[in-house]
């Protein structure tokens, strides 16, 4: 028996290139009717910038609402970069929205938040793109090697593309 897809995970990095990882996660549920969550992982601050925070910050009290602000500037642009998504779209495939259940956006590690979803959401797939050149290759390379080890789930890991 064939594989069903009827949930997939979009994981971005709301970089300015996700936008042709989102096209295959959005073509995939069209062709399925399967619904898709999207994520994004805001990476924790390192310790030292928590010190750094910390010695600046909470002198007044504002850590938390720095890290709340954050988080909440991350989720506005994930809401941005989808609305930019969808104008981009031809104005019959703006319909395929109502493909995405539910938009998430954490403060956590990347690989392990992903898998924690994709479990939690029950989905018979993950999206992710990934970079092909510059400094971010290693970085976000380790990133889909860590989900690929990781996950029970199939990955379908998109690189850059032109259009």
């Amino acid at each position: 028996m064939l594989p069903e897809i009827n949930t997939i995970l979009y994981a971005t990095d709301l970089s300015e290139n996700s936008p042709h990882a989102a096209r295959y996660a959005v073509y995939l549920a069209q062709k399925t009717g399967a619904k898709i969550h999207v994520l994004h992982v805001a990476e924790r601050l390192p310790a030292d910038a928590l010190d750094t925070l910390e010695d600046y910050l909470d002198k007044d009290g504002n850590r938390e609402q720095f890290l709340a602000t954050r988080l909440e500037n991350s989720k506005k642009l994930l809401k941005k970069r989808f609305d930019n998504f969808w104008d981009s779209m031809d104005e019959n495939e703006r319909s395929l929205k109502k493909h995405v259940a539910s938009m998430h956006v954490v403060e956590s590690t990347a690989a392990e938040s992903i898998v924690e979803l994709a479990n939690k959401t029950g989905a018979d797939l993950i999206v992710m793109g990934t970079h092909q050149k510059g400094r971010l290759q290693a970085f976000l390379g380790s990133i889909s090697r860590r989900v690929l080890s990781m996950s029970k789930v199939p990955i379908l890991v998109v690189p850059i593309g032109n259009s």
